[in-house]
């Protein structure tokens, strides 16, 4: 389901205090970040991990997640032994913004208590207090997790589409840009620069006196 404007799929466990997810699958538990903490940190740039065979109590860390905002750590949301990591993390930590419930899930746990799964919480049972979480981090979600921002304050938008342009033209296809603008036509001229130009405005929403728009190289 979508709460303000963020993902967290009904089908999963959450520790919402420290922004993890768990799978459950015979007896193992699959663990990932939520969009509480790929939004939050910026683009992540390095991850570690807890070895294989490693015995973790419920909160301890399992691992660790860097991005130019923010490190934090990735606690284990029930106790058990770390069965596998996801080692694709460590040449792309950028698939826990991009993918965090998918291929940029965390670590695996052998459960060892599975009595702790009381401790987790289900959707929509907690939305309340995801929403409360998503304030107190001040934290923004979008269509899709930006390659690019462009911080535009002040500047008409046909001068922010000349930079837009310029910035596709550098970039392959899927690259994905994150616009704030002030300029109120930009809504419309972000529709008649994908008309021209063939790429795709994922989302146009305001914000108080700001604009943000998504757009994607096609």
């Amino acid at each position: 389901m979508k709460i303000d404007h963020c993902d967290f799929p009904n089908d999963l466990l959450y520790d919402i205090a420290n922004g993890t997810w768990g799978h459950l699958s015979s007896g193992k538990m699959r663990v990932g970040i939520t969009s509480l903490l790929s939004w939050s940190a910026g683009r992540f740039s390095a991850v570690t991990f807890k070895g294989v065979g490693t015995i973790l109590k419920r909160g301890q860390v399992a691992g660790s997640i860097e991005g130019p905002r923010h490190f934090d750590v990735v606690r284990a949301p029930v106790s058990g032994t770390v069965a596998q990591t996801n080692e694709s993390l460590l040449t792309d930590p950028v698939l826990l913004n991009k993918d965090p419930y998918g291929s940029g899930w965390f670590v695996e746990f052998e459960m060892s208590s599975p009595e702790e799964l009381s401790f987790l919480r289900r959707l929509p049972n907690a939305e309340e207090e995801v929403v409360s979480r998503l304030r107190e981090l001040r934290v923004h979600c979008f269509a899709e997790f930006p390659d690019h921002d462009m911080f535009e304050i002040g500047v008409e938008c046909s001068a922010v589409l000349v930079r837009l342009n310029e910035l596709m033209d550098r970039n392959p296809s899927g690259t994905v840009v994150h616009i704030v603008s002030d300029d109120a036509t930009a809504p419309v001229e972000i529709v008649r620069w994908s008309d021209q130009t063939g790429n795709a405005v994922l989302e146009s929403r305001r914000e108080g006196s700001l604009y943000h728009l998504v757009t994607k190289k096609t």
